[in-house]
């Protein structure tokens, strides 16, 4: 007696549901890299004032004021084009990844530096932030791998 299960494990999503599930995510990193790259862009002076203030970046302030809001630019527009989107959804999971892990240092060493992180996002507490920043970070996985799954 032989049995197959056709059954896969987990949940089933249609086609049609992951490509709106990751347009959705891919829109929402636009909107946000896009806000904070023009609100970094128009406020770069104070921007890297308090990037000068930074343990970890200190000197290089002028640097990193200008590179962040260019490659929040960049990961924008390429997020924009269907054939490099899984690039643009791998790009946004590093740079999110890499801004968490730095506010989890201010955090962690105590630092009391102002988040100049551009508009209202720069009201958060650094804790908040974390968070927010988790919440991007797990939206890129699930884009990511709801991406994988297209065939």
């Amino acid at each position: 007696m032989q049995i197959t299960l056709n059954k896969q494990p987990g949940l089933h999503i249609s086609a049609k549901t992951r490509e709106i599930i990751v347009d959705i995510t891919v829109y929402l990193f636009i909107i946000l890299f896009m806000y904070t790259a023009a609100s970094k862009i128009l406020t770069v002076k104070a921007f890297a004032s308090t990037l000068a203030k930074s343990p970890l970046i200190g000197s290089y302030n002028m640097i990193v004021a200008y590179a962040v809001p260019i490659i929040e630019i960049i990961i924008s527009i390429v997020l924009i084009f269907p054939l490099v989107r899984k690039v643009g959804l791998y790009a946004s999971l590093l740079l999110m990844t890499a801004f968490t892990a730095y506010l989890s240092y201010m955090v962690l060493s105590g630092s009391k530096l102002p988040c100049h992180c551009g508009g209202v996002i720069s009201t958060m507490t650094w804790q908040q932030h974390i968070w927010f920043n988790l919440g991007f970070v797990a939206l890129a996985i699930i884009g990511l791998t709801i991406s994988r799954k297209k065939k």
